[in-house]
């Protein structure tokens, strides 16, 4: 196996005034959000410190806040690694969020006003021509979180909320992959002109597919790179 020179982390400034500590979980954070820690890669304690440029303590804080997260899994005597959802997780995730995504675009196209409505087509609009993958998640993200919170339900906003950031994990790996990300255009074009229609039978039906497709994507994709794994450890 190939040795991991570095770990691909912004550095923290000893300057701010969030403690060092903070500092480097929000940086491992996002990291492991972004993708750039890959789930099962080992976290070194020591490499990320000298990387970062700080003393060990506040990465093993870090750590602990990861783990709190469910990011991470700290093993005694073992280390720490990148946590990946378990194949049961997949499902009850995508299963959650297919139903209460779903009931967000019912209600909101039936509670949205003309203004907000506008505000979800400008965006979607924004979203096509955009192709930083990064950039794209994060318009993506703040889509999704707008149709929940016209809908008007709290209760929706808040529960969606909770596993956002582990969605938008999964949007990076789509983002990168042109063909997922074409076919997210048009699923959210589909999504908004229901919304527009103020349809919400058919706005939950197209909501309720696209992350049906999200769920299809990210199962095929997490058994493309088993299957690499496999056959790199029979090597």
């Amino acid at each position: 196996m190939a040795k991991k020179e570095a770990y691909k982390l912004q550095a923290v400034d000893s300057i701010e005034r969030l403690p060092l500590s903070e500092q480097v979980y929000i940086t491992l954070k996002q990291a492991i959000l972004r993708g750039d820690l890959q789930p099962t890669e080992k976290l070194n304690e020591v490499k990320i410190a000298e990387q970062l440029k700080v003393s060990a303590t506040p990465v093993r804080e870090a750590f602990r806040k990861l783990a709190k997260d469910n990011l991470v899994v700290i093993v005694p005597w073992k280390g720490v690694t990148v946590k990946g959802d378990t194949p049961e997780e997949i499902v009850a995730l995508y299963q959650c969020r297919e139903v209460m995504e779903g009931l967000g675009a019912r209600l909101c196209a039936e509670r949205a006003t003309e203004e907000q409505i506008e505000e979800l087509k400008t965006l979607a609009i924004e979203m096509h021509s955009i192709e930083d993958a990064r950039e794209r998640v994060e318009v993506n993200s703040r889509f999704h979180s707008m149709i929940s919170t016209f809908s008007g339900n709290d209760s929706v906003v808040d529960y969606l909320a909770d596993f956002r950031e582990r969605v938008n994990r999964d949007m990076y790996i789509s983002s990168f992959n042109s063909g997922r990300t074409r076919e997210c255009d048009d699923e959210h074009d589909h999504i908004i002109q229901a919304i527009e229609n103020h349809d919400g039978e058919a706005a939950e039906a197209a909501m309720r597919l696209h992350i049906r497709n999200a769920f299809v994507f990210k199962k095929a994709t997490a058994e493309i790179a088993e299957r690499a794994k496999e056959a790199k450890t029979e090597l």
